[in-house]
């Protein structure tokens, strides 16, 4: 049985200058067809097939009819703990071992053509800061093919121990994480831990991803109102529990879903 498969799209020149490419018969989610000029990284101009100028571009694909969308996005990556559940005997958090599977993971998104992606990364008096010194290695080794974000996971940032996981977090965010994270559930006093990470986001202007499971519609609510002050920059998430939820209750309409911020 012949392969029924659509084949890839070919490109009329052997050339791969992204200073110059051509994208042409691109089909757009409005069902128009379109060409796609590129250059320096960016689109220049979209024009109905056929009405764009060939003679200055380095490549030319045709895309006969694909569908063309923008590069999707990884919103909810582990960075320390990747690609680490098929391993063979205990799994190593060292420094090297962490920046190979972060960058191999980075790399089996891209090739499924997500260019960006935002890797959470736990940061505690247990893992130290080690695991996000290789997120961030790997982040660098990653520049021009994808874009790596990490997300500082704090343990515990309230009562006795909470004093060390707030000036752990910090030196997170100063060596270069991006977001401020964690999971409010496990620290013995939620309601403060996410007063905490709220608190510290505000102050250095970040944003904040925080873990939920969502299955509790009371507690999800309350914890969407404290973070409410920083939209559009909060994320909560994976929100498991959300699929219990009863469909169009008043907990579904006022909480947002979660998003790549």
């Amino acid at each position: 049985m012949p392969d029924s498969r659509p084949q890839p799209p070919h490109s009329s020149s052997g050339q791969t200058d992204p200073a110059g490419l051509l994208l042409c018969g691109a089909r757009l989610t409005d069902g128009r067809t379109v060409d796609v000029r590129l250059g320096g990284g960016r689109i220049e101009a979209v024009g109905t097939a056929g009405s764009l100028a060939t003679d200055a571009v380095g490549a030319r694909v045709d895309l006969a009819g694909y569908l063309l969308l923008p590069a999707p996005v990884e919103p909810h990556a582990h960075g320390d703990t990747a690609l680490s559940a098929d391993g063979a005997g205990p799994v190593s958090y060292g420094a090297p071992e962490v920046q190979r599977r972060a960058t191999e993971a980075a790399l089996l998104q891209l090739g499924h053509g997500a260019t960006a992606l935002r890797a959470h990364v736990h940061v505690s008096d247990v893992q130290g800061l080690d695991a996000l010194t290789a997120v961030l290695q790997a982040r660098r080794s990653l520049h021009g093919l994808a874009e790596l974000s990490a997300v500082a996971m704090p343990r515990v940032l309230t009562g006795a121990a909470g004093a060390d996981g707030v000036a752990m977090l910090r030196d997170a965010l100063k060596m270069g994480a991006a977001v401020v994270g964690g999971c409010p559930d496990a620290d013995p006093d939620p309601t403060g831990y996410v007063e905490t990470v709220l608190e510290l986001a505000a102050e250095q202007g970040c944003p904040v991803d925080l873990h939920t499971d969502g299955d509790d519609p009371a507690r999800l609510a309350r914890l969407a109102a404290m973070a409410g002050g920083l939209r559009p920059g909060v994320t909560l998430g994976p929100c498991g529990g959300c699929a219990d939820c009863p469909p169009r209750s008043p907990h579904a309409s006022r909480t947002n879903s979660p998003r790549p911020g």
